[in-house]
């Protein structure tokens, strides 16, 4: 993945509350961390689940395809 693609996704990550970020002296040069929020994590946990179901409805589908 690109950081074209990367950041502006934490970026809105980061609007949306799910992370935050600060942002530290490494070598010489700024570096920026990011890490879940406690919103971030249910959000992630929510996320799990719908794509758990997501994938159990695909397999049903394939399976009815292969009959």
């Amino acid at each position: 993945m690109s950081e074209s693609t990367l950041y502006p996704i934490l970026r809105r990550l980061e609007m949306g509350g799910k992370v935050e970020s600060y942002t530290t002296q490494y070598n010489n040069q700024l570096r920026k961390y990011f890490h879940l929020t406690e919103e971030g994590r249910q959000y992630l946990k929510n996320f799990d689940k719908d794509r758990a179901q997501l994938l159990k409805i695909l397999d049903y589908i394939a399976e009815e395809d292969e009959k």
